[in-house]
């Protein structure tokens, strides 16, 4: 129970200041541990940060996964993009640390990318699985299309958050199908 508050007001902090400026202090002071404490249940402040992303992300992947289990293709699009839109909603600290590690160059970037990798790993199987004929490579494009999206959305809905959420999953549901109707029209 401890370790998980500890999370979340790192959560707090490495969103505020990012991971160079988040300090140990201030994150053991919101948590009401001593600075000690920290360094036992985390090791250092990257291990502390690691054990955050991985938490979060998992969610996010667990959340996925479990919405892509819909039936149907049109379901089950709705119901994960419900699931990511969700998380992000719930999770602002989360998403934009998972976000700007994404787009960083330190080491801690690789974990976050690999997190990505298997976010588009689950959105290419539910494209295979879905009956629309889609194989790779058509299949990875659309996936990486899809991921990089809804991404995208999600950024500018957490600087615009007077924007319903039933109307930025409307929009993301609108460019997921138009990339699959693309990537999987014939010519005559």
């Amino acid at each position: 129970m401890r370790e998980q508050l500890i999370l979340a007001v790192a959560g707090q902090a490495f969103a505020e200041a990012g991971y160079d400026r988040a300090s140990m202090d201030r994150i053991a002071q919101l948590a009401e541990v001593s600075k000690p404490m920290l360094y036992a249940y985390f090791g250092s402040k990257e291990g502390l940060y690691v054990a955050y992303i991985e938490r979060t992300g998992g969610e996010l992947v667990a959340r996925l996964v479990s919405a892509g289990r819909q039936d149907g293709q049109l379901n089950r699009l709705q119901a994960v993009i419900a699931e990511f839109l969700g998380f992000v909603e719930e999770h602002r600290d989360g998403w934009t640390i998972l976000f700007r590690e994404m787009n960083a160059r330190r080491p801690l970037a690789e974990q976050v990318a690999q997190l990505r990798s298997r976010i588009v790993d689950e959105v290419r199987g539910m494209l295979e699985a879905d009956g629309s004929g889609l194989r790779p490579p058509g299949s990875e494009g659309v996936a990486e299309a899809i991921v990089g999206a809804g991404e995208s959305l999600a950024n500018w809905w957490l600087k615009r958050p007077e924007v319903p959420l039933h109307d930025v999953a409307d929009w993301y549901v609108g460019l997921t199908r138009a990339a699959i109707a693309a990537a999987t029209r014939t010519d005559p």
